[in-house]
């Protein structure tokens, strides 16, 4: 009686292990590697989250690989959590169903631009020009001026004239428009009494 209770034990291990092994429990599980590229990343370092696992990488930074595997079938999506304030990064590929091993996920980063121009008449002080909340005083025949706050690629801006000068009514032309990958210093502001 006591061999075949000790049979019966032996006998339920082994179907309970070989039952974990074929519900994903063994070592024979298959996971799935996600990593891809990175272009651009001049400065600071980027974090990637993909739902599993993060990564920080640092400046210069060309490929990448999350450290934890994400099991077969399952789902994930690659986003930015942390980046440098300069730049702008966009992921494409981030996301999809785990079949197999993904490596082009790319991560793709750009410097942010300056938005400024020219103003024109400005013979009296008080000038105050702004875009959403970001706002630079010009002084006195000031002919070129720049917001302090760069922007991102695909970004859109608008200036206006939040506060006039002095005895002066102030106009802003090609002041409205989205950020590309280039500067911009064509918006012009005219003043006149």
């Amino acid at each position: 009686m006591k061999t075949l209770t000790l049979i019966s034990r032996a006998a339920i291990v082994l179907a309970s292990v070989t039952g974990l092994a074929a519900c994903g429990g063994g070592s024979n599980v298959s996971n799935i590697s996600v990593g891809g590229t990175v272009t651009g990343l001049t400065t600071g370092t980027l974090t990637l989250n993909n739902g599993y696992s993060s990564v920080t990488l640092p400046t210069n930074t060309s490929t990448f690989t999350f450290t934890a595997r994400v099991p077969t079938g399952y789902g994930f999506l690659t986003v930015v959590t942390a980046k440098a304030p300069d730049l702008t990064c966009r992921v494409t590929n981030g996301s999809g169903v785990a079949t197999a091993d993904v490596t082009n996920v790319l991560v793709a980063c750009v410097p942010n631009q300056t938005l400024g121009g020219n103003v024109s008449g400005l013979s009296a002080g008080g000038l105050v020009l702004a875009n959403g909340s970001d706002t630079v005083s010009v002084p006195v025949n000031t002919a070129p001026f720049v917001f302090p706050t760069k922007i991102g690629d695909g970004f859109a801006y608008g200036v206006t004239v939040l506060t006039q000068p002095t005895g002066l009514t102030c106009t802003v032309q090609n002041g409205v428009g989205t950020m590309s990958t280039t500067n911009v210093s064509n918006v012009a502001v005219y003043c006149a009494p």
